[in-house]
């Protein structure tokens, strides 16, 4: 079984001249880099692919003043910043790049490590042991936690934990209420893949600041998905980026489910796990959590710059 993750970036016009900013004028704009897609059943996901396009949907731009902190946690730390979750450890970032655990084959620890846990409204620090296999019968490679139970649980959200002494979250996290702005977004995007949800449901909405440089981004999920072991015609979840660049406001989509016929269908619902710096250079990734029949899997995106956007660096999973 394989699950296709990516995203994709949509442009429209918006006014940076106040602190917040709304527009609905369309845009005309133009495709950066082509687009492939993956289609099961009549379930089609956009993948490996960077593209604009117009949109009247209104977008919502907040500008506030960064705040980092340097005050470092106590613990027995791994010598890299390890992250892990329960079913498998995902990699590290040795000081110039991402290392994924699957491609090393062996782990920076020796056991007895600390890990800070990224989730949603949580702080706490757990205890790992030393490299061993997870997950049967897939065998990823992994550490046991203490305490994993505070990752989360299928179907998600679902965070991470990182054997790292920083501040993991050093800049604005923070929930807030749709006024219909990021509804309204979310069904532009279905429409995109073939649905027609006049409001969707939005699961998921966040406030952050993820390069510390005092715009914020916001992270939306919506999400109707009424069987999960019965795929049914008209359910979805989708998980986006909303952030400004140069004055416009761009879409980058993180994950999505578009269900517009059951037959041979394949139901994944996204969450966002954890907004946290999970390399210690207080900018801070996205943890998103993907959920599907018997499986769950948590992936770590970065956003790498105003050209590339975000971009999966690390993942693991356990399923059938």
């Amino acid at each position: 079984m394989t699950l296709v993750f990516a995203f994709g970036l949509i442009i429209t016009a918006c006014s940076p001249d106040s602190e917040t900013a709304t527009s609905s004028t369309d845009t005309a704009t133009s495709t950066m880099v082509t687009t492939s897609t993956t289609t099961t059943g009549q379930q089609t996901t956009t993948t490996g692919a960077v593209s604009t396009t117009s949109t009247s949907v209104p977008a919502t731009t907040t500008t506030v003043e960064s705040t980092t902190s340097t005050t470092e946690e106590t613990g027995t730390w791994a010598d890299l910043p390890l992250v892990v979750a329960g079913f498998g450890a995902l990699g590290w970032w040795d000081g110039s790049d991402w290392v994924s655990a699957e491609d090393a084959g062996e782990l920076p620890v020796i056991g007895g490590e600390s890990y800070q846990i990224a989730g949603i409204g949580l702080e706490a620090t757990t205890t790992g042991g030393e490299q061993t296999l997870v997950c049967e019968p897939l065998n990823n490679l992994g550490v046991q936690l203490q305490n994993e139970q505070l990752l989360g649980d299928w179907p998600g959200p679902y965070g991470v934990a990182v054997s790292a002494p920083w501040v993991i979250q050093p800049n604005l996290f923070e929930a807030f209420e749709d006024d219909g702005t990021y509804s309204a977004l979310a069904s532009s995007l279905l429409a995109d893949r073939g649905l027609d949800v006049p409001q969707p449901v939005i699961k998921q909405l966040f406030r952050t600041d993820l390069e510390g440089d005092g715009t914020n981004e916001v992270l939306v999920v919506a999400e109707d998905l009424p069987n999960w072991y019965l795929p049914e015609a008209g359910a979805y979840s989708i998980a986006f980026m909303r952030k400004v660049i140069q004055g416009d406001v761009q879409t980058a989509v993180l994950g999505a489910t578009a269900i517009t016929d059951s037959e041979g269908a394949f139901v994944v619902g996204y969450s966002i796990g954890s907004v946290a710096d999970l390399s210690g250079d207080s900018r801070m990734e996205i943890v998103v959590s993907a959920a599907y029949y018997e499986g769950l899997a948590v992936e770590v995106w970065e956003y790498v710059d105003d050209d590339i956007g975000p971009f999966k660096y690390l993942e693991a999973g356990c399923g059938s």
